[in-house]
């Protein structure tokens, strides 16, 4: 078979070239197939290009739809009134084979640990969660999202595959507790509704997808992994309210161990969502039962996809089986103890 004469870096060179002939690169922060991402500087601005490397259409494709749905949504993004959330303006792009937009500078001075980049990372959160996202021009045009990620985005089947994979394939989940954890996932399943409209959920939050260039503006990148929740509404919530450090060091026997969150980042999320949609059931049980089941495949997640030593494995199972699955009792206990937030 001959080897199709079009190759996307080719292209990309001509396209930087006519954007501005004396174009520089600053710093190559990727160049792995299928995909390189580079700091330019175009025009005396300072721009990020993402962009695919191979030619052939079939070579790790997942990767190329994920650049693509990262495009589409980058568009559309561009189009819905946000009022917190904060992202890159699209300078230039095809659509398809890589996208220029601008470049955001992290203010490592700054730090991540503090009320006013908590609170504002909740409130952007919010914001995009329950933006007016044109989910039916998403699920049309953007097959990328149907044909490829619909069963990895569900975080209900992405909760049963990872409980299933760590009892059977890696055994960091014991087969004893699989009846009890399955029996939760059933119950919590049947018992929460769909949402008659979903949420936009970014997915891949963590410190180097999240900007902080000034005190009072957070930036977040990368929408490769993002996609359509329709019933659990703590993915992305769930990760910012993650305390420093991520577990108890106390002479609490039942808590030693066991991951902490910022309670009242919880709380406010919750409240947030509540204002701004009307298919949230506002009921405190229901408030504990969707953080239960997003908890779980936290914990699921920690366990099977970051090979955790053998002391954070067993406290994590127990934080499942007792915490999670066990009586209300001892969620309520753990969920008091929750700490703080930081002073700014």
């Amino acid at each position: 078979m001959n080897k199709p004469s079009f190759h996307p870096s080719n292209t990309i060179k001509q396209i930087l070239e006519s954007l501005d002939p004396e174009h520089s690169i600053v710093k190559t922060i990727r160049n792995k197939e299928p995909r390189m991402v580079m700091h330019l500087k175009i025009k005396g601005r300072d721009c990020l290009l993402k962009a695919l490397t191979t030619p052939y259409p079939w070579k790790k494709p997942g990767r190329r739809f994920r650049l693509q749905k990262e495009i589409f949504i980058y568009n559309q993004l561009n189009n819905i009134s946000l009022f917190s959330f904060l992202y890159p303006q699209v300078l230039h792009t095809d659509g398809k084979n890589y996208i220029i937009t601008d470049f955001i500078p992290n203010n490592p001075s700054l730090g991540r640990n503090d009320s006013l980049f908590y609170n504002q990372a909740v409130k952007s959160i919010q914001d995009l969660n329950t933006c007016d996202f044109p989910f039916k021009t998403f699920y049309c045009k953007g097959w990328v999202w149907e044909r490829v990620n619909r069963w990895k985005c569900s975080r209900s089947a992405k909760t049963l595959r990872n409980l299933l994979e760590g009892a059977v394939i890696k055994g960091n989940v014991p087969v004893s507790s699989c009846p009890r954890l399955l029996s939760f996932w059933a119950k919590a399943l049947f018992a929460t509704k769909q949402l008659k409209k979903p949420l936009l959920v970014h997915r891949d939050i963590f410190k180097a997808n999240i900007l902080r260039p000034e005190p009072d503006k957070i930036y977040f990148v990368d929408f490769e992994k993002a996609g359509i929740e329709k019933r659990w509404v703590f993915v992305d919530a769930l990760k910012i309210a993650q305390a420093e450090p991520l577990f108890f060091n106390c002479n609490d026997n039942k808590l030693n161990g066991f991951p902490r969150f910022y309670k009242c980042l919880l709380q406010q999320y919750w409240q947030g969502l509540q204002t701004r949609r009307t298919d949230i059931n506002p009921d405190f049980h229901h408030f504990k039962l969707q953080l239960k089941f997003c908890l779980m495949g936290w914990t699921l997640k920690k366990l099977v996809k970051e090979n955790p030593g053998p002391k954070k494995a067993k406290n994590l199972i127990r934080f499942m089986e007792t915490v999670i699955t066990g009586d209300d009792s001892c969620f309520d206990k753990w969920f008091s103890k929750l700490p703080r937030l930081p002073e700014p």
